[in-house]
């Protein structure tokens, strides 16, 4: 056999697999650092986003990447393997959830490089800001609920479907 052919045999990683290794590798929203530029930086990278979902099969929480994050993509749960397929209005909450905090914090983070002010008390204020956030989205995660199993009726109610 050559090096082709084992390469060829060789098992290739599924969208499961992909999903699994995003999110494990997916690093956290950036916390706030109001000393360094650097690290203020990454918390407007939507690279570094994730969103927190819960399954609706296990009802255990799990995280996926924001950039991944987008209407019928089929996101599977770390716990479970239960899929979590965003719908229309989903994205639309979350999008708008993170891209408005976001804009809202980086224009009132460049008002203050130009007005100037109490850099302690802004710092304060954005993580205070910042833990509510995670804190609404914890709350959207809850309720959020995708289109899950048809389950059928049993007993007298059957008849009237």
């Amino acid at each position: 056999m050559t090096s082709n052919d084992t390469e060829h045999n060789r098992p290739q990683p599924g969208p499961a697999d992909a999903d699994a290794e995003g999110a494990a590798l997916a690093p956290t929203v950036a916390t706030v650092h109001p000393g360094n530029p650097a690290e203020r930086a990454g918390e407007f990278d939507p690279m570094t986003w994730e969103v927190p979902l819960v399954c609706k099969d296990c009802d255990k929480p799990f995280k996926v990447p924001y950039r991944h994050f987008q209407i019928g993509v089929v996101f599977h749960c770390s716990h479970c393997r239960g899929s979590f397929v965003p719908n229309m209005e989903i994205y639309r909450t979350v999008r708008d959830t993170f891209e408005f905090f976001y804009a809202r914090r980086k224009r009132e983070r460049e008002e203050f490089a130009r007005k100037g002010g109490d850099e302690a008390l802004m710092g304060r204020r954005q993580v205070q800001e910042l833990a509510e956030f995670h804190k609404l989205l914890e709350r959207l995660a809850h309720e959020m609920r995708p289109a899950g199993k048809i389950v059928r009726r049993r007993g007298i109610g059957a008849m009237f479907t």
